[in-house]
């Protein structure tokens, strides 16, 4: 589905198209690498303006075959938030560390596996051990 050696992205849509998505030096050259990092920000935040950013995300990384203004007025359901999402992001990891994806670091934890340990600690941390070991030995 993805031609990642020519770092094409391809979103599927409901009706039945096929949009490649590829982050170019000429959409790059003619936005900015500022304004980019700000739309995928925008994305990624959820904040007002999101639904625009991945609408002019679409538009840019689509080389014009998706408009902005035509994602904006179409229903959610036309582009799905989702799969649109994650193309977008897929096309931009895939310009900035080619086919083979993000290095691995060594030592490095994984961003979301320490949230998520972050607050599993927080929920079950080392309070509820103790007053487990308490209940448990009798005191």
């Amino acid at each position: 589905m993805n031609d990642e050696r020519l770092g094409i992205v391809r979103l599927p849509l409901p009706d039945g198209r096929t949009i490649p998505l590829q982050l170019t030096y000429q959409a790059l050259d003619t936005r900015g690498h500022d304004w980019m990092l700000d739309q995928f920000r925008a994305m990624q935040k959820a904040r007002t303006g999101s639904a625009r950013a991945i609408a002019e995300l679409l538009e840019v990384l689509s080389q014009g075959e998706v408009v902005a203004s035509d994602v904006m007025t179409a229903p959610a359901g036309d582009y799905p938030l989702s799969a649109t999402m994650k193309a977008l992001w897929a096309a931009w990891e895939i310009a900035q560390y080619g086919p083979a994806g993000r290095p691995a670091e060594d030592g490095k934890v994984d961003p979301q596996l320490s949230v998520r340990q972050t607050w599993l600690k927080r929920l079950f941390g080392r309070r509820s051990g103790q007053a487990y070991q308490r209940r448990s030995s009798g005191s």
